[in-house]
């Protein structure tokens, strides 16, 4: 009952909110710019993560900076591979 409950209540909705905030973010950047950016952003988060190491290991980074820092490289990154991706 309860799994065909459920599919009578999904079965009309396409709800896929990620693919939906996805298609938002890259409608935003017109098409010929969009590699450009995605190297970019691709570039910086590549260079954020790497001087995330050494900072953390030798310059002691304080556990908000190194936080921030890891979340802004990932960020960065997984952005400049779905733009180069589109």
């Amino acid at each position: 009952m309860d799994d065909s409950f459920l599919q009578f209540v999904l079965r009309d909705t396409e709800w896929d909110p990620l693919r939906k905030f996805r298609d938002y973010i890259i409608g935003m950047i017109p098409e010929p710019v969009r590699k450009i950016v995605g190297w970019i952003l691709l570039i910086f988060g590549a260079v954020a993560l790497l001087r995330l190491y050494p900072g953390g290991l030798f310059f002691g980074l304080t556990d908000l900076m190194f936080m921030i820092t890891f979340f802004v490289g990932i960020f960065s990154f997984s952005l400049g591979r779905m733009f180069l991706r589109h």
